[in-house]
């Protein structure tokens, strides 16, 4: 288990941890992943927990015992970063070997280790290749057999996936996910990607200028935000601000945005935030279903493979809704015509105002 308990560091004029400092956890065998834009702190956070840099306050803790003050070399963390930074004068299986050798592990050991990792990341044809000619791929994959050689308790990935093509991304996305489940190493993953957040992650975090956000399920981060900057991070677009007042039934609330009023199932009243994920909203050329039926007309459609995107704008207030193609393509639906945007009150997520909470 990997526990940090109100960590803070100071770099200059960044700061990780805001005023109540970092406070988490990661159970034995868990995937936490850290989401945030670049310059929030995700790999300032990773390096403090692998000791390359001591806390200015709070503690880290691994498997119960305090490891604030230990060194890096004998934390047996294992760390891989957004480059491979594999070295050069050692070829694919001498940097796979290298931090067993450093431990003084039997040759037949190590070897033993080489080949199960090799086979698991399917890198075995490899291991005699110079890594200068190597994909940014098969690097990644070589840096990640090198952490997990030395079987470490706890596994750092600092947006290894970044610099890679689409389908290179998917694949090695799908290797991490098969090898943790194999392996049960425990990870501590940081990535602006929400895609590899809700693929690979048991828990989600948001980070924002050194400062965590919301922790929680990946579910509990996704579908209900903390505020509107975690609203939009997470990808929600139809993330608005109103004015909740006492609603026509008990736990709920009429909240004025503009010139509609939506119904929504929430006990805060005043400025609140709001939103509302695309895939909640369905588009009818009648009344349609829901508890909201906003009338409106089509500003804009885009075919995202999958569904097409569609805009609507009612009393001046965009919605977006995914439609899905079948239904698309059964009645499609251009700019300019009218529709009704429909969705129910408890899929109206409302959280409390930015300097309201």
């Amino acid at each position: 288990m990997l526990q940090l308990e109100g960590v803070a560091r100071t770099i200059g004029s960044f700061r990780l941890g805001g005023p109540a400092g970092i406070n988490l956890e990661v159970a034995t065998g868990g995937y936490l992943v850290i989401l945030g834009p670049t310059g929030c702190g995700k790999t300032v956070l990773l390096e403090t927990v692998a000791g390359i840099g001591r806390p200015d306050r709070g503690r880290i803790l691994l498997g119960g015992a305090d490891m604030t003050g230990v060194p890096p070399e004998r934390r047996s963390i294992g760390f891989v970063y957004q480059r491979s930074m594999l070295f050069p004068h050692y070829s694919v299986e001498g940097n796979i070997r290298y931090g067993m050798a450093l431990r003084r592990l039997p040759d037949g050991e190590q070897r033993q280790r080489v080949d199960r990792l090799a086979q698991m990341l399917g890198i075995g044809p490899l291991l005699g290749r110079d890594v200068r000619n190597l994909s940014g791929g098969e690097s990644q994959k070589v840096a990640l057999a090198r952490a997990l050689a030395i079987q470490p308790p706890l596994l750092l990935l600092d947006e290894p996936l970044a610099p890679l093509d689409p389908p290179t991304r998917e694949a090695l996305r799908r290797e991490i996910k098969t090898i943790h489940r194999e392996l049960g190493t425990t990870v501590l993953h940081v990535t602006h990607d929400q895609l590899t957040a809700r693929i690979l992650g048991h828990s989600v975090g948001v980070l924002r200028d050194g400062a965590l956000q919301q922790a929680g399920s990946v579910d509990d981060v996704f579908e209900r935000p903390a505020g509107e900057f975690v609203a939009r991070f997470v990808g929600i677009e139809n993330v608005l601000a109103g004015d909740a007042a006492d609603g026509s039934s008990p736990g709920e609330a009429a909240v004025r945005v503009g010139g509609i009023v939506l119904r929504a199932r929430t006990l805060l009243r005043g400025k609140i935030g709001l939103c509302v994920r695309p895939s909640a909203v369905s588009v009818a050329c009648g009344e349609g279903a829901g508890d909201n039926r906003l009338a409106g007309r089509v500003r804009d459609v885009v075919d995202r493979n999958e569904v097409y995107r569609v805009t609507v704008d009612v009393g001046g207030v965009p919605l977006v809704a995914d439609v899905s193609r079948g239904a698309y393509e059964a009645n499609p639906i251009g700019a300019g015509v009218a529709v009704a945007a429909c969705f129910n009150a408890d899929q109206v997520h409302c959280f409390p105002a930015e300097g309201e909470a």
